[in-house]
């Protein structure tokens, strides 16, 4: 049976080649990248007008620092990507920006990990690189990222609630010593799981991975740092450790999977706690309103953007390609 399979999957991947290599065959391909792209497009379109365009006029903060910050936090996932994976691959950072924004926001908005699998379709097109190894450097970067962020915002947690800064959050997690019990307990056994079984685990070899989580550990300690400053910096009057405490509700909606529409649960949530933590409700409501409004708004241009970009340099330059390492081909 295995055998037959074997036989079955060489003899349907010899004519999808054989397709896919011919002129019908690259034009069909070509139609079905434009229409995915139009999907997306119009999906896009779709979430900006179910959540309103008018409001994303009459919403808009005025200190232009809530935009700056906006951005830094949009680029930092794509770029701190770029530079690792390109570090992986021996390739230039700057060829892989592109793609690695379209894997954000088909991630974001589209399905989780769907990115990841669209850029692994790309990769596969447009370099030499082994499709093993694309596979394997993808598969590592997605759980160190994971581990990561996962550590940093239990770590995070714990201290706001040492120093009392989550008490109005209580409705939304369980008893506080329990939690920072099985933070602890979480963390000690994916290191040592991990420890453990490296070998087995990880494709990467121990210096590589090690970039990568110091790459996914800065961005996840600065993309905080930006949202607490970009919110502070809209309405200067609350205290900072409010802000803190609706840092937490934002770091626990992020790190609870299968929460559809995060950007929008968050708000709802923060314009519930607005009361409580005595914060000026439509102010904060306008605020995230307009945050998650402009978030889709670039995602729109970005993957339009990226993707009209791409179609004047459908390959990777010849130079890049012959600084590819043989043993990663």
């Amino acid at each position: 049976m295995t055998d037959r399979l074997r036989r079955l999957y060489a003899s349907a991947r010899d004519r999808w080649q054989t397709f896919s290599q011919s002129s019908a065959g690259k034009t069909v391909l070509k139609g079905l990248r434009w229409l995915f792209v139009g999907a997306v497009a119009a999906y896009l379109v779709y979430q900006l007008s179910e959540l309103g365009w008018r409001e994303l006029w009459t919403s808009l903060p005025t200190t232009p620092a809530f935009y700056i910050l906006l951005v830094l936090m949009y680029v930092t996932l794509p770029v701190t990507e770029a530079i690792i994976y390109g570090k992986a691959w021996s390739l230039p950072s700057r060829r892989l920006l592109p793609v690695l924004f379209r894997k954000r926001v088909l991630n974001n908005d589209v399905l989780g990990y769907s990115g990841e699998a669209y850029f692994f379709l790309w990769m596969q097109r447009k370099s030499e690189i082994a499709r093993r190894r694309i596979l394997a450097t993808i598969k590592d970067n997605m759980i160190i990222s994971s581990v990561s962020s996962t550590s940093v915002a239990f770590l995070l947690l714990a201290a706001f609630f040492l120093t009392g800064q989550v008490q109005l959050l209580e409705q939304y997690l369980p008893d506080t010593t329990s939690t920072i019990a099985a933070a602890v307990a979480i963390i000690i056994v994916v290191v040592a799981v991990g420890l453990a079984f490296r070998r087995a685990i990880f494709s990467l070899s121990a210096s590589m991975l090690g970039i990568f989580a110091i790459g996914h550990l800065a961005r996840f300690v600065f993309n905080n740092g930006f949202q607490v400053t970009q919110w502070a910096l809209v309405i200067p009057e609350v205290p900072i450790g409010t802000w803190i405490t609706l840092l937490s509700l934002y770091i626990i909606i992020n790190q609870v999977p299968l929460i559809p529409a995060r950007g929008l649960f968050f708000v709802s949530a923060s314009v519930e706690l607005a009361g409580p933590l005595e914060v000026p409700t439509a102010a904060v409501a306008s605020m995230l309103l307009a945050q998650n409004l402009l978030d889709r708004g670039l995602n729109l241009l970005v993957y339009v953007g990226t993707t009209a970009a791409e179609a004047a340099d459908q390959e990777f330059s010849k130079e890049d390609e012959a600084a590819i390492p043989e043993e990663i081909r």
